[in-house]
């Protein structure tokens, strides 16, 4: 999965994680970004990290101006994967259970597309759980930490 980012991980990139963290993996896209923004290094200015927990729709505007070439959506995604799997996305499925949030995902992702010149993607982290609660599962928390360390390790190389 690392591959495929990273082969779209040029130019100007926006992360934008969203999620709920009470309620346990669907919280994954705001863990992602708070540990990626945490971890990237102040030199990296070509990339930036937003948590938009549970209202992306707040944080459009901010993506929108920030002119990126690439947008990286992350949310729990359940795809019918093992937990902690990661497929990217070029567009909402409906038969996949995209979002728990407020606002649909689809309707970000046709915002996005339809108000910048980037190319737009869902990375969709399988959850295991979605109940009342806080914390990731095991298998959630480790696609986490090795998708945060892959994508850390590849712009360092790169720069």
């Amino acid at each position: 999965m690392i591959e495929v980012i990273k082969e779209n991980i040029q130019g100007k990139v926006v992360f934008l994680g969203i999620g709920n963290i009470l309620r346990e993996d669907d919280g994954v896209g705001c863990v992602f970004a708070e540990r990626l923004n945490k971890a990237l290094p102040n030199n990296f200015n070509q990339i930036l990290v937003l948590n938009g927990g549970e209202a992306p729709e707040n944080y459009l505007e901010v993506v929108v101006n920030a002119k990126a070439d690439k947008i990286f959506i992350v949310d729990a995604v359940d795809f019918g994967g093992e937990p902690g799997d990661i497929k990217l996305f070029e567009k909402a499925q409906p038969q996949y259970g995209f979002s728990t949030h407020g606002l649909s995902l689809g309707f970000v992702l046709d915002y996005l597309k339809e108000n910048t010149k980037a190319k737009v993607y869902i990375v969709g982290i399988q959850p295991e759980k979605v109940g009342w609660g806080e914390g990731l599962s095991y298998r959630v928390e480790k696609a986490v930490k090795d998708l945060v360390k892959d994508l850390l390790e590849y712009l360092k190389s790169k720069s």
